[in-house]
């Protein structure tokens, strides 16, 4: 009881295109810009600000990568759908982003290690360092505005990749600043303060990221939202099991409800089903929900002949019924699987005169002499009514 795991509309991933491709070309000319200004500026921090902006450029090429293949809808292969690749592409993201924060630790913590002073930067820094902030704080906003819409994790990496742009700004704003006013070391200070911060983003999305990639449940308050949920359902009794994961951004649950041991499959399997709509429809994260049905579990029937009863019991039920004429078409078998296990024989109307020459007792002994294992069992005759 299961469906695929829903690909992202189409409209949706035109829209975080669009979104990615317009950041693509404010890192691109800020970039430039930056590391243009830094080194005629003198400025360590806004060279390593620049350089921080253009490896956004590589995030945005593994965002739109992910957003048109993570969007792909279910297929032979990918029977879930390829929304991991999202998560993937978000790995990536957060490698490249250590990689640049690594980098820039090691150039500055050598400048100020070596304590070489370098020449003053320029007023252009400033001016630079304060239009970049300006510039990715409002991609921030609007890049995090279209990922909280569309759900998407990748995008809303995307977007604090913006914000630390906009952060990295501001202490090239402070460390240019002092140098100016004569702390050489500021620079360099603020340089590795970018790296710090750049280093602190990149760890917490790899680590979101491959939590997701290893199948780690979701927190147990939410499993317990959900569990609530699912109580509220009229003719479920328990959840006896809760297993939940993520991929994509989405919530992945397996499920294993109690129901009363006599419901029929159909009613059992529309239960199950009523179970997964409301849980989709009250909480949007949720993606593909398996369900499977048990009976209570205090009447699990624990006698060994219980593994495999219906064939021997239906071969001795044919040889009683041939014995007074009567075939397989007169009766039918339904057992319910408790302790002790309970078996209902429904006799045809052609086993009406049977039914009249002998009681349920005597058919009862007949049964347990062709079969003895069935003296374990509660078994009860019934005729079948007939319209």
């Amino acid at each position: 009881m299961s469906g695929h795991h829903p690909p992202i509309a189409a409209g949706d991933s035109a829209h975080a295109a669009k979104v990615t491709l317009i950041g693509a070309l404010y890192d691109l000319v800020l970039g430039v810009l930056k590391i243009i200004t830094g080194i005629l500026g003198h400025s360590a921090a806004l060279v390593a600000d620049g350089i921080h902006s253009l490896s956004d450029l590589a995030t945005d090429a593994v965002v739109l990568l992910s957003i048109r293949l993570g969007g792909r809808a279910a297929d032979k292969n990918h029977p879930f759908g390829h929304r991991r690749i999202e998560t993937l592409g978000t790995v990536l993201l957060g490698l490249i982003l250590l990689a640049v924060a690594l980098s820039l630790f090691w150039h500055n913590t050598v400048t100020l290690w070596l304590g070489q002073p370098s020449p003053t930067p320029a007023w252009p820094v400033l001016l630079v360092a304060a239009l970049s902030w300006f510039i990715k704080e409002g991609l921030y906003w609007y890049t995090i505005n279209a990922a909280r819409a569309m759900n998407s994790d990748l995008l809303s990496a995307n977007a604090w990749h913006s914000r630390s742009d906009a952060f990295s700004s501001i202490v090239v704003l402070i460390g240019a600043g002092g140098a100016m006013l004569g702390f050489w070391w500021l620079d360099a200070v603020a340089a590795l303060l970018v790296a710090v911060l750049i280093s602190a983003i990149s760890l917490q999305l790899l680590k979101r990221s491959l939590a997701e990639l290893i199948d780690t449940a979701i927190p147990e308050p939410q499993q317990q939202g959900y569990r609530q949920h699912i109580l509220k359902t009229q003719g479920i009794l328990a959840v006896n099991e809760l297993r939940s994961r993520t991929s994509g951004g989405k919530v992945l649950l397996e499920l294993k409800l109690e129901v009363a041991p006599r419901l029929s499959a159909s009613e059992a399997h529309w239960l199950g089903n009523q179970v997964k709509h409301q849980l989709q429809r009250q909480f949007t994260e949720i993606g593909d929900i398996l369900v499977h049905i048990n009976s209570p579990a205090t009447t699990t029937p624990t006698a060994e002949p219980a593994l495999n009863i219906r064939p021997p019991l239906t071969a001795a039920l044919n040889q009683l019924l041939h014995r007074y004429q009567l075939d397989a078409d007169d009766v039918e078998l339904i057992l319910y699987y408790q302790d002790p296990i309970q078996a209902n024989i429904l006799l045809s109307s052609n086993a009406q005169q049977l039914v009249n020459n002998l009681s349920t007792g005597e058919l009862l002994q007949q049964l347990q002499q062709l079969w003895p294992p069935a003296s374990q069992l509660q078994i009860h005759f019934y005729l079948k009514k007939t319209d």
